[in-house]
C-alpha cells in the first residue's frame, strides 16, 4: 500500500497482482512482498523501492517538506515502522480468535493436516519476531498501553497539520497513511481497530491522501 501510494502520487503506468500467500516464496526475490518490477528488473523492501522509483521519475521526485518539519517527519515515521508496526503485527498474529479467521482466509484451500502444522509454524514464528522487538516481553495491558500513547501522537500531530509533517503531502505519508489504512481499514476485527476508530481524524487524513495522490482505495482485493 505505502508503494502503491507512492507510484499514484508519481503517475505511473502499472499492474498490482496480489499473489496466494504460498506463492510468494517462491516469486518474490526476497519470500514476501512488495516486490516491484520495473522492465524486469527486481526491487525488494519498501524504501529502496520508493528510491527506485523516484530514480526512474527523475525529474519529478516525491514532495518533501522544510528542514524543520522534516525532522518531525522521519521521527513519525520511526515510531510508526519500528513500534507501532510491531503492535499491528501483535494484534493480527497473536490474537487467539481473530488470528484464526485471518489464517483461515489466507490458506483456505490447504488440507486439515497441512493447515493445522502451516498456521502453528505460523505463530511459532511470530512469536520468535514479536519477542526480539520493542514490545517483547509486555503483558497485553501494558501493550495496550503503548498502542494508546501511539495512536494519541499521531492524533495529536494531525491536529496541528493536515499531513505528517506539513500542511501539504510529503513522502513520509505514504508510510503512515498505509499503516493506519492496515488496520484502520482491516476487514477482520480486533482490539486494535477500535482505538484508532476513536478518532475521526485517521478517518479525514486518510481521505487527504487518497486525493492528494488522485484518488486511491485503501481496501485490498481478496486474492
Amino acid at each position: 500500500m505505502k508503494v502503491e501510494l507512492a507510484i499514484r502520487y508519481l503517475g505511473l503506468d502499472y499492474s498490482l497482482v496480489q499473489p496466494q500467500m504460498p506463492r510468494t516464496f517462491f516469486t518474490s526475490p526476497s519470500g514476501k512482498v512488495p516486490h516491484l518490477l520495473i522492465d524486469g528488473e527486481p526491487f525488494v523492501e519498501s524504501e529502496r523501492i520508493l528510491k527506485a522509483l523516484e530514480m526512474h521519475t527523475t525529474p519529478r521526485t516525491y514532495p518533501h517538506p522544510d528542514d524543520e518539519d522534516q525532522v518531525i517527519g522521519v521521527a513519525i515515521v520511526r515510531l510508526v515502522e519500528d513500534h507501532l508496526y510491531q503492535i499491528i503485527c501483535k494484534s493480527k498474529h497473536a490474537d487467539p480468535e481473530r488470528t484464526k479467521i485471518m489464517w483461515a482466509e489466507m490458506f483456505p484451500y490447504l488440507w486439515f493436516p497441512a493447515g493445522l502444522f502451516t498456521k502453528l509454524m505460523q505463530r511459532l514464528v511470530w512469536k520468535g519476531r514479536l519477542a526480539n522487538t520493542s514490545i517483547g516481553g509486555l503483558t497485553d495491558d501494558e501493550i495496550r498501553e503503548e498502542a494508546l500513547k501511539d495512536i494519541q501522537t499521531l492524533a495529536a500531530q494531525f491536529s496541528k497539520k493536515n499531513f505528517i509533517a506539513a500542511n501539504s503531502l510529503t513522502i513520509y505519508d505514504f508510510t503512515v497513511a498505509a499503516h493506519i489504512a492496515s488496520i484502520l481499514l482491516w476487514r477482520i476485527d480486533n482490539w486494535l481497530a477500535p482505538l484508532f476508530r476513536e478518532h475521526q481524524v485517521f478517518y479525514h487524513y486518510l481521505e487527504r491522501v487518497a486525493e492528494a495522490v488522485g484518488g486511491f482505495d485503501y481496501e485490498l482485493p481478496r486474492s
